[in-house]
């Protein structure tokens, strides 16, 4: 079957002939047609420190997607052929402490689909039927192959109470577009959006963002407020962001932190977290599977809701210029389309 492969350490990925995968017992073969490309998938492509230090080649990437399942392993029960699903793409031991007690999403062992085994940029995936999610019919396929970013931003976004509450969303990328809408439809009084980039800061307005800045001015920022930013959503990784971002605040106020920084963050500990009370909680992933609820129900409601941000659609053999689209910075959301791919 055709996949798109890190073959080998280096720049770049390539649209390679592979194996069709084999399910064992309890997996579930799913014939794939649409994914989403991911920062993830982009890092590798580029072969960034983090890409050096955990992928190892050659291995099929890619962990966002929708499908067909097209077989069934001989103890899989809850699937049948036929049906369109999704996959969560993080898989736990499913023995340990967190997995055990309603927090596999971080297990210690995870593995992931598209970094540590064969992912889903390829005619066919293999996923256990613990992770097969039954898409609802009325969620279409473009949409229905972005859960996985759709959940961090559930999850980032709805861990504290927004309704009636002054928005900071620091940083505009797939997860903080999305955190927008959700914040729109979920009852934010005023929601400020940060993005150095023009497209993103356009996008923002699109999603529902009240007002857009290039940088952290903090103090228009909290002129923007009642009293300071109740809430901080942080997707950006930008170190000196973060600690302005925190400066924005009122006292009391809570941070949910998802963006991962390149380097240490140096704060001023007690002026900023300690005096001002403030609540810090760190986000890894997404919840499993409470957000993949969360995500179906809102998009049942709101169909539209995260359409502004798939900004390109393309067949899959053309994940290059997808990738580019994505460092030039005039992209969002790529979707890549499966259904002629051979295998």
């Amino acid at each position: 079957m055709q996949a798109i492969m890190k073959a080998k350490p280096g720049v770049g990925a390539e649209l390679v002939d592979v194996p069709k995968p084999v399910p064992g017992p309890n997996d579930v073969l799913v014939r794939v047609s649409k994914t989403g490309i991911c920062g993830t998938d982009r890092h590798i492509y580029e072969w960034d420190p983090w890409a050096q230090g955990r992928i190892k080649p050659p291995v099929v990437i890619g962990h966002e997607f929708v499908g067909i399942v097209e077989e069934v392993g001989k103890a899989v029960t809850s699937v049948k052929v036929g049906e369109r699903v999704s996959g969560e793409g993080h898989i736990g031991c499913g023995h340990c402490y967190c997995c055990r007690t309603g927090m596999a999403h971080i297990c210690q062992t995870t593995r992931i689909i598209g970094v540590d085994i064969a992912g889903c940029f390829a005619k066919y995936v293999k996923v256990p039927e613990s992770n097969i999610w039954k898409v609802d019919p009325a969620i279409v396929d473009d949409q229905a192959c972005l859960f996985d970013p759709f959940g961090n931003a559930m999850y980032t976004t709805l861990e504290q109470p927004v309704s009636g509450r002054q928005v900071l969303v620091l940083g505009c990328g797939t997860i903080g577009l999305m955190a927008i809408g959700i914040l729109r439809v979920c009852g934010a009084d005023r929601i400020i959006a940060v993005n150095r980039g023009s497209f993103k800061r356009e996008l923002a307005k699109k999603m529902g963002a009240d007002v857009v800045f290039a940088d952290v001015d903090v103090d228009a920022i909290k002129k923007e407020t009642d009293h300071g930013v109740d809430l901080l959503l942080e997707m950006s990784g930008n170190p000196k962001a973060i600690v302005d971002a925190l400066r924005c605040m009122r006292n009391g106020g809570e941070a949910a932190l998802l963006g991962i920084p390149g380097t240490d963050v140096t704060v001023p500990w007690a002026q900023t977290i300690i005096f001002k009370a403030l609540t810090l909680r760190g986000i890894n992933g997404r919840r499993m599977f409470q957000t993949w609820y969360q995500c179906e129900s809102l998009l049942r409601r709101q169909p539209k809701l995260i359409e502004p941000v798939i900004t390109h659609r393309l067949p899959f053999d053309q994940f290059e210029e997808g990738v580019k689209a994505m460092q030039e910075r005039n992209a969002c959301k790529v979707v890549l389309d499966w259904t002629n791919a051979e295998g």
